[in-house]
């Protein structure tokens, strides 16, 4: 399984990923055909004259998968990476992705090429097509929590604890209330392969807000705007930097220049809430935050606003009763000893079974299930504690578990039921 401690290796570490194979078929038999002479003169390593057979070679065995994965490992050694990438992918998808050493060969390809993003693409087709290849599956899913992805990454997480394919590092992602930019300078090295795309220094964007920098933020996400409008990822963050930054003027030309499925980034919600806030526009902003919670029930920050937005507002006149305010305020101290939790289990090195026992207590109260246990079972295998009973609080939480049980229970939680759907969306939202 690769973890996501593994993440910066295949970033950063090529040739001895890429090719590990296929060179059994090189032979010196006489040259009858365009593979043959490609193949001699690769046994040669005269790999810029094995190169010029490629379009030939391609002709003839455009659907034969290992071919193909030769034809990639002769445009590598004659510095043709990103068709070597494109030669890989294509022996993937020609045998239905079905060996999975050779999918992440070609996601290393993608990197050597500078296409992180072509690479994500290519991993999505993977998974979707071979969805028990948990390997690529975790792969994807540290490289989309890495790039804030995390509307995207938050599936992958959960099939693969569903499916018992976790540790520690997956499930304290997973329940993120608040991001970890890295400082990881592997971002940089793909860059530095395509400097066309500015994509993979979204981590380094997340970096400079973390560090209190707006500003820094600011320059790095437009300069990749400038070049991948779309990027939905970036599109949020600025968002977030302008208000970090307090530029709230600059808010407008934001919105107007926003594209992709956006509606569906709790980010984006939150960005409004603060805007809307900012104008004293309680009902706009309470909506906002609202719509937030509905996409992310993990949002400190939006619950956070929520009730504040809330505590602002005639609470009769828009239904809310005091029994979801108090939900609501005891929703926001869990995510909060959440939180602290978490960061006390990282500095034990996530060895502490109490702490490990503590946060699946509090996943507990939050009506999640599913990760509890993970984290339960996580425990188990943790130093020994006399103090800490952990086959009874797993025993606890599996027998209310079945196939059925929702990720997020609702039950219990009159917070996750609340609607504001009446509530005025902000003036500059379409609707």
């Amino acid at each position: 399984m690769v973890r996501r401690s593994d993440v910066a290796f295949y970033l950063l570490s090529f040739s001895s990923l890429l090719f590990c194979g296929g060179c059994d078929r090189l032979d010196s038999r006489p040259v009858q055909t365009p593979l043959e002479a490609m193949n001699e003169a690769a046994q040669q390593g005269h790999w810029d004259a094995a190169w010029q057979h490629s379009d030939a070679v391609l002709q003839q065995h455009q659907h034969d998968p290992d071919v193909l994965a030769q034809l990639a490992w002769v445009a590598f050694e004659s510095e043709h990476p990103s068709e070597s990438a494109d030669l890989l992918m294509a022996a993937c998808r020609a045998e239905s992705f079905e060996r999975e050493e050779r999918v992440q060969q070609a996601f290393v390809a993608t990197i050597h090429a500078g296409r992180l993003f072509d690479g994500l693409a290519f991993l999505t087709d993977a998974v979707e097509a071979q969805p028990e290849q948990f390997g690529t599956r975790r792969l994807l899913y540290d490289l989309l929590i890495g790039m804030e992805n995390r509307t995207l990454a938050e599936p992958h997480g959960r099939h693969l604890v569903r499916k018992r394919k976790f540790d520690s590092e997956l499930l304290a992602s997973l329940c993120n209330t608040r991001r970890n930019a890295s400082n990881d300078t592997s971002w940089e090295a793909v860059v530095a392969r395509n400097p066309d795309d500015r994509r993979p220094l979204i981590p380094q964007a997340m970096v400079a807000l973390d560090k209190g920098l707006p500003g820094d933020a600011i320059e790095i996400l437009q300069g990749i705007l400038d070049t991948h409008p779309d990027t939905v990822q970036a599109q949020i963050l600025l968002g977030e930097a302008l208000i970090s930054a307090g530029q709230f003027a600059s808010l407008e030309g934001w919105m107007d220049r926003l594209q992709g499925d956006y509606l569906n980034e709790p980010g984006y919600w939150l960005t409004l809430g603060k805007w809307a806030s900012y104008r004293r526009d309680h009902a706009a902003a309470a909506r906002a935050f609202w719509e937030a919670t509905q996409r992310d029930s993990y949002a400190l920050d939006a619950w956070t606003g929520l009730s504040a937005e809330l505590n602002q507002l005639a609470l009769a006149e828009i239904q809310v009763t005091p029994v979801v305010m108090t939900a609501i305020e005891h929703r926001i101290e869990l995510l909060k000893r959440l939180r602290q939790t978490k960061q006390r289990f990282i500095k034990s090195r996530s060895i502490s079974r109490a702490l490990a026992n503590e946060i699946a207590s509090t996943l507990v109260d939050l009506g999640r299930l599913w990760e509890a246990e993970a984290w339960l079972a996580t425990a188990a295998t943790l130093p020994e504690d006399p103090n800490v009973d952990i086959a009874s609080a797993r025993q606890d939480v599996v027998s209310r578990l079945s196939r059925e049980t929702p990720w997020q229970m609702q039950l219990g939680h009159p917070e996750l039921l609340l609607d504001l759907s009446h509530l005025p969306l902000p003036a500059t939202v379409p609707r």
